[in-house]
């Protein structure tokens, strides 16, 4: 009877972490890049990852748990596979990703929920992309406003023109520069991906500048 608990604790304990894993990598699939809560980027990032430790945990415990079964060789091989394989791609890409930090953070002026912030990405492409994050009733949300690849023509900086308003400013020769109006939920108005004024949700394409 000992050794029957033992194996079923031994089984709780690896579908506790398994179900832990897979809620967040569901969740963080489910959840959406823009507007996305900041809380949950990391598990939306790495859901490929969390869902393969899922799959290894769940084999490991129907080989715990299901030691007279006929099927418990060819259910954990099913879900065994697939886990190590999406497991070693994810970890290997992932180490491979770009290194990333915050250049500039900057508050709205006026408003202490909202703030600009500029990353700086160097890996494949070095780039940088900006971003406003801003306070809600279920945590900070972020929003993509811009990301231009290269070092000397990229995006250079980026400023509050008003509390609702971002002016961003390219490198190169013309340094052009661009403004965005900020909705009052926190979504830009436009976003500037790699030279393309794109408008959310316009299937036509191409925003036009002010």
């Amino acid at each position: 009877m000992s050794f029957i608990r033992e194996r079923r604790r031994s089984v709780f304990l690896l579908l506790l972490p398994a179900f832990l894993l897979g809620t967040a990598a569901l969740t963080g699939a489910a959840s959406e890049s823009q507007g996305g809560l900041v809380l949950l980027s990391w598990p939306r990032e790495q859901a490929f990852l969390l869902a393969g430790i899922t799959l290894i945990l769940l084999a490991a415990a129907i080989l715990r748990g299901l030691v007279k079964s006929p099927l418990r060789t060819t259910l954990a091989t099913l879900l065994l596979l697939p886990g190590v394989l999406m497991t070693w791609l994810a970890a290997t890409f992932g180490l491979q990703g770009n290194d990333e930090w915050e250049v500039k953070t900057q508050a709205a002026p006026g408003r202490g929920d909202r703030r600009l912030v500029l990353v700086q990405y160097n890996g494949f492409d070095p780039g940088r992309c900006l971003y406003v994050r801003q306070d809600g009733p279920l945590g900070e949300r972020s929003w993509q406003v811009a990301c231009a690849m290269g070092e000397e023509d990229g995006l250079r900086d980026a400023m509050w023109t008003s509390p609702d308003r971002v002016r961003m400013t390219m490198g190169g020769i013309s340094q052009d520069s661009h403004e965005v109006t900020i909705f009052p939920g926190g979504q830009p108005e436009k976003v500037l991906l790699y030279g393309s004024l794109i408008c959310p949700g316009d299937l036509r394409g191409e925003c036009q500048e002010p």
